[in-house]
């Protein structure tokens, strides 16, 4: 059937019902046969819409395509049957006679035959249609599981590409394309012996050993890729002395474990499921990692038949620990129990002590051992023959030279080989090179005579044969010693570095030229593979040229011959000068602080991170063990180069380290560090290093996720006693700072130093933005006017001011004038710089920038900067220890070395003594922020005085450490945090966020049971066991107004909105309401059942009031219940709109009840379980926190409009004034604003969310998990965080958090 012939029948079918439905209407006699036969057309008609339905989807439906003449059948009948119903009348006809005239055309048979008939054609469209669907859906079914198939597999390369593994490691890496194989007619029937144990694995371990240029590597890569191709190999790693990320067993397991599950499907999925599990058994030992990625997966797979895999594992000696080398030959005996797969390991290796004694601790019956020296000397020399015939035949033919070399000349080579390859081929890339004359090379080669010992004479001839003749002849002595000099500083650091290095890396770390790297490497092509790219890293092409060169022994000649630790010890000193010039905060410009180090690319890495840089990093540690000098015993002293380093550079190294993916060597680096102190002469540095391990082990997770962390998280949250919180927390000098200031709007922090500079820092990055100079002496004092300059004194009696803001340059200097752009020094008019009494000490500055200038004689003067004209103010007998304006720069305070406080009001120029103090060395002075008192502290005493101008009295508060924090309470405006502690003495807090001070308001408060802040700050509330309700004025914080002394225990305790009416309620069911300004008792109200909740209106008329099962609204002025409702959940929350007339609480089957009390109704929102509930400030909408979402309803429509989503329990909630956003405990939730033209968008909303601080949608401060539990609360930005003992305050800017009080 085709789509046409069943649209056409639909259309007719569909004027047919119409036809039949008039009949309907108008005919009374007919009406079951009419609904009968209308029905069945009408299901008919459903069918073919599905069948074109189905086409439109698939052209591909066999079945009901086969249904041609059944379409035309039911086209021809619906035709027939449209014709008897309009038998000729037609509608005219029906107008003509009336309606009443119109008669049924059919009987009840024929009703029955067309129904019958319809049935059968839609059956018959029906049985095809699900065969068609049904062959469609198992398409789908197909299409889908391979789209599963796919993204299983997409998932299952994402967990591959996690797995540490180490490219260069494989033998057909990129990094290896170069290294040769066997060529033809060599070692044939040693790799015949090795491909048959390949394939049968008689024993399953087989060692092959030799010394240095027997041709082991080359073997190992033969054999690895015939294997290969058989696809019988399973992983591979060649060990490499020379390669950073393949001269240790670190990556061993991850890169078989990639390369058995890219080799082995069969194994892939078993891997990739293991290390979904644990992807943390990478950072563990060998064995764990063997067990988890290669043994359980080898030993889940279930095959019909047991498959043979291969492992090679080559120069298993270069594997830069001996306790690894152990570890591995242990692990490779477990393959012996693995019986899924026959499995067997390939190992070569130098026969070294440790490999030998771990091979004999093996039985014979798991393992065979073949070593090279074994083999025949005639069956060598004639495999070694075969290459020098084959390179001097390339050579001759590319140089054309006929005839040459002579049968004898290769013979009397291969003879002096002693069986080394190496030797060959160090021979053949000797003779050509391009500058020489191959001719002449080879006679040399042959006529030398030996200068080495032992095995390797002839090769040690070949080698020094090479180096010799880098140096060209006719030149003088003194030249020569030069470019030996040369020779040894650059090629002697190449065989001495632990990873390969590019020319221009190397040139960097060396501080020398690229220029000079290709002068002293260009006549060493025999023994260095250098690469045209001077990115690409230069390689020995050999290891047993490295061993050469650093023998004395073997290398007889002093002029090259490379003294180890001394070449340790500079590449130690280039290390550290690498790092501490060039590692920086944020060295990769990450965009927050909760970046990932995968959002840089490597590109961007090796700008920013230079691979000189990046090597110094990793290896800085390993050359200062390798130095084993005086060097290395003066860097690890006390105030040596590792302890300066450590306290200059450390977290801009774990940034680093972050980035590169390598968080977890610094733990063994430092580890390391630990252990090679020596107690006698670095006490300090050994107390910072295992601070340093210690800071590592409590941050690396994070630092490892989010590399920022190190200067958010670590800092932040660690012990502020420790060496390392100390250290972190300072800023990086080069000389002892003075003084240091905040700029107003937290962006700037600047530093005045002992040499007169001063030093501007980005408070959020730590960078630093400028050095401002201008001073001759030390700066003595600092502080940014209320614009953004800064004003600071000098001890040479000068005062600069200097612009900060935004439009401008820091490092334009203004005087008086911030609009100005030039930079004068105001000089005092002395000139005798050295007379301390003209010397300004103490700088303060007014909102309305006047400053206020103390001097060394008690002199106080002050400077206006508008008129440019200074002022004498008073003076104290001594000198000016402090001085601060009032919050509206009307008065001034100041604290002499006389003892004496002095409050001066500077619009009637008078003074007046507020008290005195015992000792003035260090004392700090601040106003409180509505200026009605004065706060002075000392410095190093754990009290402050907090002083009244008017009434001259003060009270100083001693300063004790809390026991557990039971309650804590932070008041509306975030001025003060109260805290209750139990312990042996139950006491009640006053902290002052403002100036980090406190105090104890009850020394013995009993338990606490409920306190509260009154909406402006000013009042606190509190509610004791004793039954007693105390109510405080936080503006005095005198004795406590007793409001009650009988109450019953009180469960909640509530301010209304406006402040003037506190609720308190009890188990009983008594609800009071106070009045907080003259403590009276205003009305009551009682109901069955404790009390849960209370809520006010805006206005305080009406009180929402939760009961154990029921909650009840009182209108508080007539006392008559406005509303009851019972069965509510006890733990309800309430939320009454601004309008008064409607509020909004949970029932106890969770629905959000919305009761209108104008119109006496209720309607509800479905939701799951609600914590808080809030009106917006318009009333328009309602918003209420489930468990992991706040919600937004609009109350005209009662639909949702929006969902912000967040896992941390919210209990508190709030729209902000200008309704942008949800205030909660749990920070600022920024809601969805409309686009509006010319309106700026709304600030960004600090949040927390699971395990972070927020900025939007930006991480920013990871949470520690001890940090997480207890409790927290906010305001405008100010989070106080909770634990057991202790709190901490952090403030956050736009740049990040500012850590606070703790």
């Amino acid at each position: 059937m085709e789509a046409g012939t069943a649209i056409a029948i639909v259309q007719l079918s569909t004027k047919v019902s119409s036809i039949i439905w008039k009949y309907y209407s108008d005919v009374k006699d007919a009406k079951s046969s009419i609904t009968s036969l209308a029905n069945e057309i009408q299901d008919f008609s459903n069918v073919l819409q599905e069948f074109i339905e189905l086409l439109q989807r698939s052209s591909k439906i066999p079945v009901s395509a086969s249904l041609e003449p059944t379409s035309t059948q039911a086209l021809t009948d619906i035709q027939t049957l449209k014709d008897k119903l309009k038998p000729g009348t037609g509608d005219k006809a029906m107008k003509r006679l009336g309606k009443r005239a119109l008669k049924w055309p059919l009987n009840k048979k024929e009703v029955g035959e067309w129904v019958e008939r319809f049935a059968r054609f839609k059956t018959t469209l029906t049985v095809a249609l699900n065969a068609d669907q049904t062959s469609l859906t198992l398409n789908i079914d197909d299409n889908v599981n391979q789209l599963k198939q796919h993204q299983k597999a997409i998932e299952q390369d994402r967990l591959l590409a996690k797995l540490p593994s180490a490219v260069e490691a494989s033998f057909d890496s990129y990094h290896r394309q170069h290294q040769t194989h066997c060529i033809k007619d060599t070692r044939v029937e040693l790799l015949q012996q090795l491909q048959d144990w390949g394939a049968s694995h008689d024993r399953p371990i087989y060692w092959l050993s030799g010394m240095a240029g027997t041709g082991k590597s080359t073997i190992a890569r033969t054999l690895a890729a015939r294997l290969k191709e058989s696809n019988t190999l399973g992983g591979n790693f060649f060990f490499s002395r020379s390669s950073g990320e393949a001269n240790n067993a670190v990556k061993f397991v991850g890169t078989l474990a990639y390369h058995f599950a890219k080799a082995l499907p069969m194994l892939k999925e078993s891997i990739c499921e293991a290390f979904s599990l644990h992807e943390d058994v990478t950072r563990q030992g060998l064995r764990e990692q063997w067990r988890e990625l290669i043994v359980r997966p080898l030993s889940k797979v279930r095959l019909s038949n047991r498959p043979t895999v291969n492992i090679v594992v080559d120069a298993l000696d270069e594997c830069g620990s001996d306790d690894d080398i152990r570890r591995l030959l242990q692990l490779f005996v477990e393959v012996k129990d693995i019986t899924t797969v026959n499995l067997g390991v390939f190992v070569t290796s130098r026969p070294e002590f440790v490999i030998s004694l771990g091979f004999g601790k093996i039985p014979e019956i798991i393992h065979k051992n073949l070593d090279l020296r074994d083999i025949p000397p005639h069956v060598v020399e004639h495999d070694i023959l075969v290459l020098l015939k084959r390179e001097f035949g390339r050579i001759r033919l590319e140089r054309k030279l006929p005839e040459w070399p002579s049968e004898h000349d290769l013979q009397s080579l291969a003879q002096r080989s002693n069986c080394l390859f190496i030797y060959a081929v160090t021979v053949c890339r000797h003779v050509d090179n391009i500058d020489w004359n191959p001719k002449e090379r080879l006679s040399e080669i042959l006529d030398s005579g030996h200068t080495g010992r032992g095995g390797t004479a002839e090769l040690d001839s070949m080698y020094m044969q090479v180096l010799r003749s880098s140096l060209s002849d006719g030149r003088d002595e003194e030249e020569i010693s030069r470019l030996c000099d040369r020779f040894k500083r650059i090629v002697g650091s190449i065989v001495t570095l632990f990873d390969e290095l590019s020319v221009s890396a190397l040139a960097e770390l060396l501080s020398v030229t690229d220029e000079s790297v290709d002068a002293a490497l260009n006549r060493l092509h025999s023994v260095l593979n250098i690469p045209v790219d001077k990115e690409s890293p230069i390689r020995l092409i050999h290891p047993s040229f490295h061993d050469f060169l650093l023998d004395r022994r073997r290398c007889q000649d002093e002029r090259f011959c490379a003294d180890e630790p001394l070449m340790h010890g500079e590449l130690f000193g280039k290390c550290m000068e690498a790092m501490t010039t060039t590692l920086t905060r944020n060295s990769c410009h990450l965009s927050t602080p909760g970046s990932p180090p995968q959002d840089v690319d490597k590109k961007s890495l090796d700008t920013q991170l230079p691979r000189h840089v990046q090597y110094a990093c990793n290896y800085w540690l390993d050359h200062l063990a390798g130095a084993r000098d005086s060097r290395a015993q003066l860097a690890l002293r006390d105030d040596g180069e590792v302890h300066v380093f450590f306290e200059k550079s450390f977290l801009h190294w774990l940034e680093a380290m972050s980035l590169m993916g390598k968080m977890s060597h610094t733990v063994l680096m430092v580890t390391k560090l630990a252990s090679m102190l020596k107690l006698d002469n670095s006490h300090s540095l050994q107390a910072l290093v295992e601070d340093a391990r210690r800071f590592i082990l409590s941050n690396r997770a994070v630092i490892q996720e989010a590399p920022l962390q190190v200067y958010a998280s670590a800092l932040v949250f660690s012990p502020l006693e420790s060496l390392m919180g100390k250290l972190c927390q300072s800023l990086e000098m080069d000389c002892d700072a003075w003084s240091i200031a905040f700029s107003p709007n937290g962006k700037y922090i600047a530093a005045g130093f002992i040499n007169g500079k001063i030093q501007l820092s980005d408070a959020a990055t730590g960078a630093s933005y400028s050095i401002l100079e201008g001073h001759s002496h030390i700066v003595t004092n600092m502080t940014f006017l209320h614009d953004g300059s800064l004003a600071s004194v000098s001890r040479g009696g000068t005062l600069v001011i200097e612009s900060c803001r935004e439009d401008k340059s820091a490092a334009e200097f203004l005087l008086f004038d911030t609009n100005a752009r030039k930079f004068e020094i105001l000089d005092f008019g002395q000139s005798d710089r050295d007379n301390m009494d003209e010397v300004p000490l103490e700088v303060a500055v007014s909102p309305d920038n006047v400053i206020a200038l103390g001097f060394m004689d008690g002199r106080i003067k002050l400077y206006h900067v508008v008129a440019r004209s200074f002022s004498e103010l008073g003076v104290h007998s001594h000198r000016v220890e402090a001085l601060a304006f009032s919050p509206d720069g009307s008065s001034l305070v100041s604290i002499g070395s006389d003892q004496t406080i002095r409050s001066w009001d500077l619009k009637k120029q008078a003074q007046s003594l507020i008290g005195s103090v015992d000792h003035s060395y260090k004392l700090n002075a601040v106003f409180s922020p509505d200026g009605k008192q004065i706060v002075t502290s000392r410095n190093f005493l754990p009290h402050i005085q907090i002083w009244d101008a008017s009434l001259r009295a003060s009270e100083i508060l001693m300063e004790s450490r809390p026991a557990d924090i039971d309650m804590a309470e932070l008041s509306p405006c975030g001025q003060y945090l109260a805290t209750t502690c139990y312990g042996k003495e139950e006491t009640l807090r006053i902290h002052n966020m403002m100036d980090a001070s406190e105090f104890v308001l009850i020394a013995d408060c009993g338990r606490v049971r409920k306190m509260s802040f009154s909406p402006d700050g000013k009042r606190l509330a509190f509610a004791s066991a004793d039954k007693t309700l105390r109510l405080w004025d936080s503006s005095t914080w005198g004795d406590g107004a007793i409001l009650g002394s009988d109450l019953h225990s009180v469960r909640v305790l509530e301010f209304s909105p406006d402040g003037k009416h506190l609720a308190s309620g009890n188990w009983k069911g008594e609800v009071r309401i106070w009045s907080p300004v003259t403590g009276d008792l205003q009305s009551m109200f009682k109901h069955q059942g404790g009390i849960e909740g209370i809520t006010f209106s805006d206005d305080g008329k009406r009180i929402v009031v939760v009961f154990r099962s029921s909650l009840v609204v009182w209108d508080t002025g007539t006392r008559q219940s406005l509303y009851h409702m019972d069965h509510v959940d006890h733990k309800t929350c309430v939320a009454v709109s601004h309008d008064q007339k409607n509020f909004a609480y949970r029932s106890i089957e969770n629905p959000v009840i919305i009761y209108n009390s104008e119109r006496k109704e209720q309607r509800s929102i479905s939701s799951d379980y609600v914590r808080a509930l809030a009106f917006s400030n318009d009333d328009k909408l309602l918003a209420f926190c489930g468990s992991h979402s706040i919600e937004l309803w609009s109350m005209e429509t009662l639909q949702c409009t929006e969902i912000v989503h967040t896992d941390w329990g919210i209990d508190q909630l709030a729209f902000t004034a200008d309704g942008t956003c949800l205030k909660t405990n749990a920070g600022l939730f920024q809601l969805v604003q409309p686009e509006v033209e010319g309106v700026p968008k709304s600030r960004s909303a600090w949040r927390r969310h699971g395990e972070w601080m927020m900025e939007g949608t930006r991480k920013m401060l990871w949470l520690p998990p001890d940090w997480r539990t207890k409790g927290m609360k906010h305001h405008n930005g100010v989070f106080v965080l909770i634990r057991e003992r202790q709190f901490r305050c952090l403030q956050f800017t736009q740049g990040g958090p500012v850590p606070g009080i703790e």
